[in-house]
């Protein structure tokens, strides 16, 4: 058994410009580091030494930008938003870590992006009032696979619930989820990749001068892996912080 935790930080730069007609463009470029620790076990749960060493996971931090975006939002409606946009493939890819394996050759699992151009359809409901209320959907989608053979996973995100206002702040809480697919190498199932969660989430939103800070904090309530993996995401703890000019 593989026991792998992935402790990852992820930064995004987020630059959203209005271009009039209820419409804006949004640039998104991810940094992440990403911290891998690996227990062998048996099946009975025993350390287990692999004679094979760490060609396979190892005890590793690796850092880089992530694929970006590029997204159309536009509101025909106060109450909603619809985008349209594009994955920018500028992240690290590696050679196919399926077939380096089956050679018993050493292979990197974690990448930090896809090698494809994926599109990203969003729809946003939104109503206003002292109890205001929220939904939210996004679709990335996978057409085709990379040169080196990698065809990502389709992503289903969602989420909804109120939101409260008091003076300057925002209390907003809701449930979360999503729903990705298996990702392929050259058609062989990409470890980590197929699984559904869901949980609850508490984001808090406060003027500070000219900035809005907005610190968050989620919790899976369930989860459910594909292909006989299991995924766990522990507590995750956010911070946001944007200005308009």
């Amino acid at each position: 058994m593989h026991h792998v935790r992935l402790a990852l930080t992820h930064a995004d730069l987020v630059i959203d410009r209005g271009l009039g007609r209820n419409m804006q463009v949004s640039l998104r470029v991810p940094y992440d580091i990403k911290e891998m620790r690996v227990q062998y076990t048996t099946l009975n749960g025993a350390p287990f030494v692999p004679p094979y060493g760490d060609i396979h996971h190892r005890d590793e931090t690796l850092r880089g930008v992530s694929d970006g975006s590029v997204t159309l939002a536009w509101s025909p409606h106060s109450q909603w938003l619809f985008g349209l946009g594009t994955t920018l493939p500028i992240g690290h890819t590696v050679p196919d870590p399926v077939a380096l394996g089956n050679r018993g050759l050493r292979h990197e699992h974690i990448q930090f992006g896809s090698g494809t151009l994926q599109p990203i359809l969003t729809a946003q409901w939104s109503r206003p009032g002292a109890v205001a209320l929220f939904a939210r959907v996004e679709d990335r989608l996978s057409l085709y696979e990379s040169s080196k053979g990698y065809r990502p996973p389709n992503t289903f995100t969602w989420a909804g619930g109120p939101a409260f206002t008091a003076g300057r702040i925002t209390i907003a809480p809701s449930v979360a989820g999503q729903y990705q697919t298996i990702g392929r190498w050259h058609g062989e199932i990409d470890e980590g990749s197929g699984f559904q969660n869901g949980g609850v989430q508490l984001q808090i939103a406060g003027r500070a001068g000219a900035f809005t800070l907005m610190p968050g904090v989620y919790h899976q309530l369930w989860s459910h892996g594909f292909g006989g993996q299991t995924f766990d995401q522990h507590t995750t703890w956010s911070l946001a912080v944007s200005r308009s000019f």
